[in-house]
């Protein structure tokens, strides 16, 4: 992943829980969609990772809805895993914290029931991705889904102008000074969002299937591919 972007999270940003609602619209709701998107019987138990876990928001989120489920959280961020292993740490064994790039991690491959991330893929270029979504299918259980929360492109130059300038209106009344020049920043010259038309068609050349958008609010999306 690009070492700007592992620098915005690792030196700028003091602590990211603090901007999640400020530069994620609807955040709880994006969270919310994913973890409920699992459909996971509370009796089975079941292996998730999750990519870009961040502060654990999202991974605590899955652990408290699924009592058997077991979570494996990624992040490159030194300090979003420090943060992580706090929130994170009443789960016990429930929770694995790696720190490591999701773009070029080494995992097991047919180990888990779900792959989930939110707002992280964005962040890598658009070759990754395609590459990214490879390794998730092998990651894989056959059968098992792969559930993204993240900004998306829009699919015509209009459109995406139009979703700009929502959000950018969005984090002016948010946020102030210097927080707010380091957001705009990141989100209009390091994000590489990419069209959900795109991405689809990413995910059906790797294998995937029943490929659905499950939830959208501007520039957010939540879909669902299955193995």
């Amino acid at each position: 992943m690009d070492k700007t972007v592992q620098y915005h999270f690792d030196k700028t940003v003091d602590d990211y829980d603090i901007f999640a609602d400020d530069v994620v619209m609807k955040n709880n709701d994006l969270h919310q969609t994913i973890t409920l998107a699992m459909a996971i019987p509370n009796d089975r138990i079941t292996n998730i990772l999750d990519l870009g876990c961040g502060t654990g928001y999202g991974s605590g989120m899955i652990l408290r809805t699924y009592p058997q489920a077991k979570v494996t959280g990624v992040d490159f961020s030194q300090r979003m895993m420090t943060k992580a292993k706090i929130n994170l740490n009443h789960f016990g064994d429930r929770i694995i914290l790696l720190e490591e790039d999701f773009t070029t991690i080494k995992l097991e491959n047919n180990k888990y029931n779900a792959v989930v991330s939110a707002i992280a893929i964005h962040n890598v270029t658009h070759s990754q991705k395609g590459k990214l979504f490879q390794s998730i299918y092998s990651w894989l259980k056959k059968g098992g889904c792969f559930i993204n929360g993240d900004f998306i492109q829009g699919e015509t130059a209009l459109l995406d102008k139009e979703y700009r300038q929502i959000y950018s209106e969005y984090m002016l009344k948010r946020l102030r000074g210097k927080d707010l020049l380091i957001w705009l920043n990141h989100a209009f010259n390091q994000d590489t969002a990419m069209k959900l038309s795109e991405q689809f068609q990413l995910l059906a050349k790797v294998g995937f299937s029943k490929i659905e958008l499950l939830w959208q609010f501007n520039n957010e999306a939540v879909y669902k591919a299955v193995k």
